[in-house]
């Protein structure tokens, strides 16, 4: 065993113990045996100290002010000092501020058995940086041992307090998801609006994402996507002015030879602090096919005269709520070529009776810039189902069936009343 196996197992077991040190006042760690020699039991003292809560978290907009109390009880049978120090975040990142954090009392003797209230202080300038950020109190400098020389000191008593700093944002990004159904050689045009509600303009750049996801993981494995990235032309303002709403044109022009699906994130890059760069950007999603050329088969058999009752429903495209499609396209309304071979030739069918569905949401799903207007209903998806019946007679039949306009679709064959 290495002396990097060896440290490893001692920390471990020393970290098993500080899940206990808490509550119990000395903890008993046996050392394991290290190039099978024996290794000595040793006997490690923590103070008892339980802290409710263990966690605690602000959330405030900058300017704000909280504060929130956590109760120390002392499981000892003498009295314990108690001094509360803030730890930041040793390794970098955003980091909370010292003197953004007041503990009330500064420090206090706990009688054996008793306990403590401390009030938690957290005042946020109105200068500070969106993010978030973990630190911790420690109300002791007790410590865990460590095997090797470590820069900073992992405290035992402490309270973990994360602080999330936000703000409303002043972008409205109307088109945040566009989903669709593209032909190879075609071209189409999508928009995405943005509404600045604040009281200042806003400079945009919106660009292509390089973290897009390239790859398609679907059931055949990883594919490269349908199309890159410069199928897709962006044109837009430099700017938003307050109180006004611009509009970011995408144009994507699919290659004739394109197959299989695109994903992929515009990144507008608002230059406004309160959005996180994930949430300005628009997500899109491409399905590119053919239409079928040739139709699906089915064949059965009937043994005596029967009717035959077929019914064919299409499937239902849910997009995201609120997503994007082509500017000026036509509708893609689902659509069937329906036919039916029996022993005599091909039968005279046709539609007894057709169903039209659509999924519609309102309601919860109102974005907030169509409350007043017809945009509060967002039509998900639409189904198109038919029927269809004729007089069977025995023999050989084959139902074919050419879809349009869908991504799949369900057949049923009734042979009789």
């Amino acid at each position: 065993m290495n002396k990097y196996t060896r440290i490893l197992a001692f920390v471990l077991i020393l970290a098993m113990s500080a899940g206990i040190a808490t509550s119990e006042q000395v903890v008993t760690t046996k050392m394991v045996s290290v190039d099978g020699m024996p290794a000595p039991e040793q006997a490690i003292n923590f103070t008892k100290l339980e802290i409710s809560p263990p966690y605690i978290n602000f959330m405030l907009q900058p300017g704000e002010t909280k504060e929130l109390t956590v109760t120390l009880k002392n499981k000892e049978t003498t009295v314990v000092s108690v001094k509360p120090n803030t730890i930041l975040a040793p390794y970098g990142g955003y980091n909370v501020y010292p003197e953004w954090i007041k503990i009330t009392p500064e420090s206090a003797e706990i009688p054996a058995g008793g306990s403590q209230k401390f009030t938690i202080k957290v005042s946020v300038p109105v200068d500070a940086s969106i993010g978030g950020s973990g630190v911790q109190i420690a109300f002791t400098n007790e410590t865990m041992p460590s095997p090797y020389p470590s820069p900073f000191p992992n405290y035992i008593h402490v309270l973990q307090v994360s602080l999330d700093i936000w703000t409303t944002p002043k972008i409205q990004i109307m088109t945040p998801y566009i989903n669709d159904i593209l032909e190879a050689g075609k071209e189409y045009d999508y928009e995405v609006k943005l509404k600045n509600v604040g009281t200042e303009t806003i400079n945009i750049d919106p660009k292509m994402s390089s973290d897009n996801n390239r790859y398609y993981g679907g059931p055949y494995g990883q594919m490269s996507a349908a199309f890159k990235d410069d199928a897709i032309t962006i044109s837009a303002p430099s700017n938003v002015p307050a109180g006004t709403t611009e509009i970011v044109k995408i144009h994507i022009k699919v290659p004739v030879d394109a197959k299989g699906s695109y994903n992929g994130a515009i990144n507008l890059n608002i230059d406004d602090p309160s959005i996180q760069v994930y949430d300005g950007m628009v997500q899109m999603n491409f399905n590119v096919w053919t239409q079928p050329a040739e139709p699906f088969e089915r064949s059965f058999k009937l043994e005596e005269a029967a009717p035959i009752t077929i019914e064919v429903s299409s499937g239902i495209n849910y997009n995201y709520p609120y997503g994007g499609q082509a500017i000026g396209a036509d509708r893609k309304e689902p659509s069937f070529e329906t036919t039916l071979d029996g022993p005599a030739g091909k039968a005279d069918i046709k539609a007894t009776k057709t169903l039209i569905k659509g999924v519609v949401n309102m309601g919860g799903q109102i974005p907030p810039w169509e409350l007043d207007s017809k945009g509060i209903y967002q039509e998900n998806g639409v189904q198109l189902i038919e029927t269809y019946k004729v007089s069977g007679s025995p023999g050989e039949w084959k139902l074919k069936v050419l879809p349009k306009n869908t991504e799949s679709f369900e057949y049923s064959i009734l042979i009789g009343e």
